[in-house]
């Protein structure tokens, strides 16, 4: 896309070309950011999978099973709609 936007018969599509790089970039914005959480998430999860942890701290527990259901679901219907993202 930048190789199209630097050539000097651009003109006529500049627009539709700047509009298809800005998609592109907040699309990799997105999935760094889900990357970036999920590795987060991974890591939680082996703390809050351990019986030991949830009874020592159950709201944090229960906490963490709410925003991994609600994680999950998302990351579902996204698979499920290509075009979500």
């Amino acid at each position: 896309v930048n190789t199209v936007l630097g050539s000097r018969y651009v003109g006529g599509i500049r627009d539709f070309v700047e509009g298809w790089r800005k998609n592109l970039i907040l699309f990799q914005d997105t999935i760094d950011e889900w990357m970036t959480c999920q590795k987060g998430w991974m890591y939680l999860e082996t703390i809050f999978s351990s019986p030991d942890i949830v009874r020592q701290l159950p709201a944090a527990a229960k906490m963490f099973q709410t925003v991994d259901k609600s994680w999950k679901a998302i990351m579902k219907l996204t698979n499920d709609d290509c075009l979500a993202v």
